[in-house]
């Protein structure tokens, strides 16, 4: 029977679901052939779901007997002529067929079949949740896919361990108070390293030590002073004698906060008796007339009893020639003002107005009418650009001699109108001082025209000069109102600030004219009554790493140093053979040697020539001299090893925490720095580099000029006609590339020794990122630094080198970020008062402001942009290590 196409339409549905009958009937009939009859014939079989849902014509209706008949007729016809009984194929692959992989197809799509049925079957509702869901499904199947194709690598800083001891935490601390990371460092740099610099010194009562402005160095030394007041207020009253080291710092200590016990009567009193020992003063009315004052005899007693030395200084310094022993030297003497600069035609003219203003207020003080305390600062100021004129044109000489030995006796024909001879027999009495005694004279032609100047000057001048140099000394030590006036002078250098606070100055005081008992008091403390043997035991092993990781990192400087003086085309190969044998050969020394400390009368015997029983502080002035002096002569006799370190670490004007001895080639670090918080081999390797490893670059390389006269000696010395070589200055033009435009100028009629300290700073720098990476180099490696000679594997493990940890806070910096972020915030500044300071800075302290050496150092130490990927300027200026 065929179907009727005029009477239904089938779907696809349903036509498989007859199908799928038409296999479940022939299946049985293979099976059972009884039953399956009884079903064929059965008219009370149901109908599915699909049959119902056949598509027919009106009033058209077929049975399932119909609509099985109409397929085989169907088969029939397919199978044509070769169609078995029944019109089938055995063989043939028909969608009813027992074939295995026909079957196979079809129970595999059956599932999805009935799935799709049982879909369309629900609500219209139902069928848009349920495919909702699906497709929420399969887009999230698809999210996680990509996230897990794309997700980004964790950082390697965030899977690194973190340092959580305290010195680590304290480093972080350090760095994040002043630093403002969310900066860029590219575009923003200062924000980035100095960003809260200012607002840390505006929230804390600093005090303003420096004036004028406000940095790194001067911050390092408001701590080192309030830490060292607070050791002196912790020192007992009285020793076991009462001349012991003890005693003597509390006693100058108290006296100097006692100070305001003087009052101006009796400053007077002392400032006209001072007078007097150099002769009187021209313009007392009750002093000798000036036919009877003779300037010879004046010179030598404020030589001898004040240590104040105009037109002509003398010192004790290492001589050129090997073995390098000590030599009295001569240099050109003390003027009033900072520097020369400021006699010339162009200079700030409130400096010199405040000069003008101190020298007629002082000898109002001492009463002198008003009209002539006018003239009397006139004639001071101008007789003192006179001598810095002669000296001036006497260095624009051509033919020059600098640092030559000389005979005392040649010396007086040259320069004649010098007591110089009459000095050195004042200053040194226990001394054989002859006219055959030899002197190292800096500048032969200085000492010739300050002899012509004294020749050709009238007795008023120089008694006034000489009196003006004496009370200029004592102005900052006598009452308040002598005391004010030296204020207002330096408001008018610095601008007005503060006045500092009394314990601050005791402080700086104890410092400076005690260093060696203050050193040594601090590096052997006294001994506490509850110490506990554990926190002793803690000290001593913190004290041994901290000198451990100094000499690796002395050993890693040097190294990086001697190569990059290979790479100094601008010194002669000579030369440069010369200075690293000098680095090769030196040797260093941490603190005040043990042997000197064990013995304990050492100390007491190095200041029993100090007496310090004066009534007034002010009188001290003398006693300190008399002291300084007597060790000074010391220094030209035969010394042992450690009176020559002690020498070298506490004889000079200005005792630094690092320093280089030329006697005996070696680097003298002071315990006090190694003890403080400033450094600490527990640190990041890259912090103690950028602080404490310039620090260390830079008194060497200040010491360069020096090696090259040493060289210069030794060459004359073998008969070597060859010229001297002298250190070369570095570029102002590149250096100013970038910078303000006025600073080019300003560069130009800088001092020699400013632009040796820019030059310093800059070649510093360098070297110590060079270090740097070599220095991690070697111990990520676990190779040996070289001339260290230890067992480095050992060493680098006990210091905890070899631990690659992160710092809290800024865990996404590495080495290389560390060290510039903590390199540059050794320039950052704030300027803290009403005046531009940084433009005559380099004339007051020889140093560029520290704003200017900031810009400078990230302009040119390619280092330092790059570490932080910044864009990085290739030109690189000449002379620079």
């Amino acid at each position: 029977m065929a179907i009727n196409q005029g009477k239904y339409k089938p779907t696809i549905c349903a036509i498989d679901e007859v199908d799928d009958r038409s296999y479940k009937l022939h299946a049985g009939h293979v099976d059972m052939p009884g039953k399956q009859q009884q079903i064929e014939g059965s008219e009370t079989a149901p109908l599915t779901t699909n049959q119902q849902k056949l598509h027919m014509d009106d009033g058209g209706h077929l049975t399932p007997k119909d609509l099985e008949a109409a397929r085989q007729d169907a088969l029939a016809e397919v199978g044509g002529p070769g169609a078995g009984p029944g019109g089938r194929t055995p063989a043939a692959n028909t969608p009813n067929s027992t074939h295995p992989s026909a079957n196979g197809l079809r129970a595999l799509l059956l599932p999805g079949r009935r799935s799709f049925d049982a879909l369309m079957s629900l609500s219209r509702k139902r069928r848009i949740l349920y495919v909702t869901t699906a497709c929420l499904c399969a887009l999230l199947l698809l999210i996680i896919i990509l996230l897990l194709a794309f997700w980004p690598e964790v950082p390697f800083y965030l899977r690194a361990p973190l340092c959580l001891d305290k010195e680590c935490v304290e480093s972080s601390r350090q760095l994040l108070l002043w630093a403002n990371t969310s900066k860029s460092p590219c575009h923003d740099t200062y924000e980035w390293a100095c960003g809260n610099f200012a607002s840390d010194y505006a929230n804390h009562d600093y005090f303003v030590i420096k004036r004028g402005e406000w940095n790194y160095k001067t911050y390092n030394e408001y701590q080192e002073l309030n830490e060292l007041n607070r050791f002196i207020s912790m020192l007992p009253n009285s020793g076991e004698s009462a001349y012991s080291v003890e005693s003597t710092v509390t006693s100058l200590y108290r006296s100097c906060r006692d100070i305001d016990s003087l009052d101006k009567s009796q400053s007077d009193l002392l400032l006209k008796r001072a007078i007097k020992s150099v002769g009187g003063w021209q313009a007392f009315r009750d002093s000798k007339r000036l036919q009877d004052w003779d300037y010879k005899k004046a010179l030598p007693h404020l030589h001898t009893k004040y240590g104040i030395f105009p037109y002509y200084k003398v010192t004790v310094e290492n001589g050129y020639n090997h073995p390098h022993d000590y030599v009295i030297t001569l240099d050109e003497g003390e003027i009033g003002l900072p520097d020369k600069y400021f006699y010339g035609t162009d200079v700030d003219e409130e400096v010199v107005r405040g000069y003008k203003l101190l020298l007629r207020d002082f000898a109002i003080n001492m009463g002198i009418v008003s009209r002539e305390a006018e003239m009397f600062a006139d004639d001071i100021f101008h007789y003192e650009r006179r001598i810095v004129k002669h000296i001036e044109d006497a260095k624009a000489s051509g033919d020059r001699q600098l640092n030559k030995l000389i005979r005392l006796a040649d010396l007086k024909t040259i320069a004649p109108s010098l007591p110089i001879l009459e000095s050195l027999q004042a200053i040194f009495p226990k001394t054989k001082i002859t006219e055959e005694t030899e002197v190292l004279v800096r500048d032969v032609e200085v000492m010739q025209d300050l002899s012509v100047l004294l020749s050709s000057s009238d007795k008023k001048p120089i008694n006034n000069f000489i009196v003006w140099s004496l009370a200029r000394q004592m102005l900052p030590h006598l009452s308040k109102e002598y005391r004010i006036l030296a204020e207002h002078f330096d408001h008018s250098i610095y601008g007005r600030t503060a006045s500092y606070p009394r314990w601050l100055i005791c402080s700086k005081v104890v410092r400076d004219w005690l260093p060696f008992a203050v050193d040594a008091l601090q590096q052997q403390p006294p001994r506490q009554q509850f110490e506990v043997s554990a926190h002793r035991s803690l000290y001593q092993n913190k004290s041994h790493g901290n000198e451990e990781f100094l000499r690796l990192m002395f050993y890693s400087l040097r190294s990086q140093l001697q190569e990059s003086l290979g790479q100094a085309k601008w010194l002669e190969p000579a030369a440069r053979q010369f200075i690293q044998k000098k680095l090769n050969e030196m040797r260093l020394q941490f603190g005040i040697p043990d042997e000197v400390l064990q013995q304990t009368s050492y100390v007491g015997d190095y200041y029993s020539d100090l007496m310090l029983n004066n009534l007034y502080f002010v009188e001290h002035l003398e006693s300190i001299w008399m002291f300084r002096r007597m060790r000074m002569e010391k220094k030209l006799t035969t010394l042992g090893m450690l009176d020559v370190i002690v020498s070298e670490m506490y004889t000079r004007d200005n005792p630094q925490t690092i320093a280089y001895s030329n006697k005996l080639n070696m680097l003298l670090i002071s315990k006090v720095l190694l003890s403080s918080s400033y450094y600490d081999y527990r640190y990041p390797v890259a912090v103690n580099f950028a602080r404490i490893g310039t620090d260390i670059l830079e008194a060497l390389i200040d010491n360069f000029p020096t090696f090259l006269l040493q060289f210069n000696a030794q060459s004359m010395d073998i008969g070597d006609a060859a010229p001297e070589i002298h250190y070369a200055q570095p570029d102002v033009n590149c250096l100013a590339a970038g910078q303000p435009p006025r600073l080019a100028h300003e560069l130009n009629e800088l001092s020699s020794s400013a632009l040796k300290s820019f030059h310093v700073t800059l070649s510093a720098a360098r070297t110590a990122a060079r270090a740097l990476s070599s220095f991690v180099g070697a111990v990520d490696a676990g190779s040996a630094i070289q001339g260290a000679g230890i067992d480095q594997v050992n060493t680098y493990e006990a210091l905890g080198l070899t631990r690659r940890l992160r710092v809290p806070g800024l865990r996404s910096f590495n080495e290389n970020e560390l060290f510039t972020l903590a390199y540059m915030q050794q320039h950052c500044s704030t300027t803290i008062a009403d005046k531009d300071y940084a433009r005559i800075k380099p004339h007051v302290e020889s140093q560029l402001a520290e704003r200017y050496l900031f810009n400078a150092t990230w302009q040119h130490i390619q280092f330092l942009p790059r570490s932080t990927n910044c864009a990085v300027s290739e030109a690189s200026c000449s002379n620079l290590l």
